[in-house]
């Protein structure tokens, strides 16, 4: 019978088109969200390096930026060719930082192939008329040695308000806690497992279409006329599309489990982290730099300097509020410096570390980096000596992210692909089950001649 042959066709070759585009659906919607995600975090990073690194030279050089001769000063301390903060971020953030006079660089820490520095290298003519014309920030996007960064460009001011300079912080686009290959992994994985599920809801089609269509060509013409087997064909069809329904959600479900409980976990554990680092790093830098001197416990209480710590929150506020964390000065193993606040909203003075961090740090003089719980939350933490002249352990810099903040990158990442792909399966479930049935109503009108 040729309208056999048509029919079991037409379903196979719909059910495959289906299956097809509810893939690029997933694929589409999946790879945008993550990206997304990388790119928050690459702005993140991009911002904190920016703004503590400018810190960090506000205070190691004192005064106002000025040219002299063509040559870029703060203060009295001359800029060009002085490479101390950018290689310092460099070592610390693995960013690309530099210092322009006008639209030349005069510092900078990015290297050719021939291991020369680029300097002299011009702003483009975007960063430029944003900086140094209209004396705003320019961020955007720029090759750097053939990759592309994401860069911005601060301008630099004067005691009267004209912009001289640049100050610039470029972070690679793939290169946030090395994730290109966790992407092209996301990537390979949901077209890979789309494509086995796939496989098997169609296997499972054609032998539920096979014997479906075994019964109508027993059934033969004598069907056609009965209701009792129209209706019976009406239910196969519904079966028919619940089954191709089943692979959706297979697919669905394994491409949900193992991109967003495997790979982006390990994409948003290697972005904490990467910012984990960065904050830790340059802002300890910065508590070098804005305070001069040796660590030190006098009457109870911590000095770097002159400076002491004790109900001082400055500095852990700034470096808080820059790098989204949660930043602790500790004295022996009691806060008396931090930005954490209790529940009544008063700091968390006086409280203390986990014996855990107490044995590493304070006795072994050690880092310690990992999960612990921290006035009640659960952080992923950062913990680093701070040692007096004579080489003791007299303290702590804690740097934590909230492991709340964590969970919830992941739960804003699944809930539009979750919600897309509900909605793909109800327009597929619908389209195949008006396609199906109307290619079951042409059958029941087809007119069959038997041959004699």
């Amino acid at each position: 019978m040729k309208k056999k042959v048509m029919l079991k066709g037409k379903l196979m070759r719909v059910s495959i088109l289906l299956i097809a585009l509810f893939t690029a659906t997933i694929f589409f919607i999946t790879n945008t969200n993550v990206n997304n995600l990388v790119e928050n975090n690459i702005s993140a990073k991009l911002d904190s390096v920016s703004y503590l690194g400018m810190d960090i030279i506000k205070s190691k050089y004192y005064g106002d930026w000025n040219v002299k001769s063509g040559k870029l000063f703060i203060g009295e301390n001359l800029i060009n060719d002085n490479f101390e903060v950018v290689d310092a971020i460099k070592e610390k953030t693995d960013a690309f930082a530099a210092i322009y006079v006008n639209d030349e660089s005069v510092a900078t820490n990015i290297v050719d192939g021939d291991g020369k520095r680029t300097v002299g290298s011009k702003l483009s003519n975007e960063a430029a008329q944003s900086v140094l014309n209209n004396g705003i920030t320019y961020e955007g996007t720029e090759e750097i040695l053939g990759q592309k960064y994401n860069v911005k460009y601060v301008p630099l001011k004067d005691n009267m308000g004209k912009a001289i300079g640049a100050w610039f912080v470029g972070v690679q686009k793939i290169d946030v806690g090395s994730q290109d290959g966790k992407i092209k992994q996301m990537r390979t994985s949901i077209v890979v497992i789309s494509v086995l599920c796939g496989l098997l809801g169609c296997i499972i089609l054609m032998f539920y279409s096979k014997k479906y269509l075994k019964d109508i060509d027993t059934l033969k013409v004598s069907f056609l006329g009965s209701s009792s087997n129209s209706n019976k064909t009406q239910q196969k069809v519904l079966r028919m599309s619940l089954l191709l329904i089943g692979t959706f959600i297979v697919i669905w479900f394994v491409i949900q489990g193992f991109t967003i409980g495997n790979v982006v976990n390990k994409i948003v554990d290697s972005n904490v982290k990467d910012k984990l680092n960065a904050a830790s790093e340059l802002g300890y830098m910065l508590i070098e730099e804005k305070y001069k001197g040796d660590w030190s416990i006098v009457d109870d209480k911590l000095y770097k300097g002159t400076n002491s710590f004790n109900g001082n929150a400055e500095i852990v506020d700034t470096i808080g509020s820059i790098t989204e964390s949660r930043s602790t000065i500790f004295m022996n193993d009691t806060r008396i410096s931090t930005n954490i606040l209790q529940a009544d909203g008063t700091r968390a003075i006086g409280t203390k570390a986990s014996n855990e961090v107490i044995n590493t740090v304070l006795k072994e003089g050690k880092e310690f980096t990992g999960e612990t719980t921290d006035v009640e939350k659960i952080c992923v933490a950062r913990y680093m000596p701070l040692i007096d002249s004579t080489g003791k352990t007299i303290g702590m810099w804690f740097v934590g992210i909230d492991k709340k903040s964590i969970s919830d990158q992941i739960t804003d990442l699944r809930k539009p692909i979750t919600q897309i792909s509900i909605m793909a399966i109800i327009i597929a479930f619908m389209t195949f089950l008006f396609l199906s049935r109307r290619m079951v109503y042409d059958v029941d009108n087809y007119d069959i001649k038997l041959s004699a």
